[in-house]
């Protein structure tokens, strides 16, 4: 059995590397620390599964699914996210991903996961499976609209996530190591792709996909 582990943050990767070793231990683990590496890995070797950082460097939003199986046809993918699952899961999951689950989460469930998707199946929370039923109709049983988080680059979704928090531009900028003025060029395009005006309407929208 080969994993791929598509994630840059050294901590996370050992500790996904010490997961595997443990419960999987005659399994090969590989790993890349930007996406362009994952598709070169994988023009060399399959693998049984990919862990996927969706925030990943050189990230391509949810057309790293069909980038990924470009290289592998059916690959299994799991999102491994730090993101809010409630706002985040549902664009990748209908983009192609074969599950979601956050960082947060216990060992216990992410080893849940793995082998619900290694058993051909796909892996969700409960309420992520509740958000994934209510996006697609209402309480008449009318088809909604999709979620507008699916168009946001990797950049914007990462500034999204800090004004959630409540920070502020200049605290945004020292955070993602970026100018004032290129983290304002960031929220006007979240805006516009959002369809609101300032950050209490965003959040008030966001809300909707929880």
């Amino acid at each position: 059995m080969k994993f791929l582990c598509i994630e840059d943050h050294p901590l996370i990767l050992l500790g996904l590397k010490m997961v595997f070793a443990e419960f999987y231990p005659r399994a090969a683990v590989s790993h890349a620390e930007t996406f362009p590496n994952a598709l070169a890995v994988l023009e060399q070797e399959c693998f049984d599964l990919a862990v996927l950082d969706i925030d990943i460097p050189g990230g391509e939003n949810v057309r790293m699914m069909k980038m990924l199986r470009e290289r592998q046809a059916g690959l299994p993918i799991l999102i491994h996210s730090a993101f809010d699952e409630k706002v985040y899961a549902l664009p990748y999951l209908q983009a192609g991903a074969d599950g979601f689950i956050s960082k947060q989460a216990p060992q216990e469930e992410f080893l849940n996961a793995v082998q619900a998707i290694l058993d051909h199946g796909r892996y969700v929370s409960y309420d992520v499976q509740q958000i994934f039923l209510s996006s697609f109709t209402d309480m008449s049983g009318r088809t909604t609209g999709g979620n507008p988080i699916v168009t946001l680059s990797p950049r914007e979704r990462r500034v999204m996530q800090l004004m959630t928090e409540g920070k502020w531009t200049k605290e945004i900028a020292a955070i993602m190591n970026l100018k004032e003025n290129t983290i304002s060029t960031y929220k006007r395009r979240i805006y516009d792709k959002m369809e609101v005006k300032d950050p209490i309407e965003l959040s008030k929208k966001i809300a909707l996909f929880r």
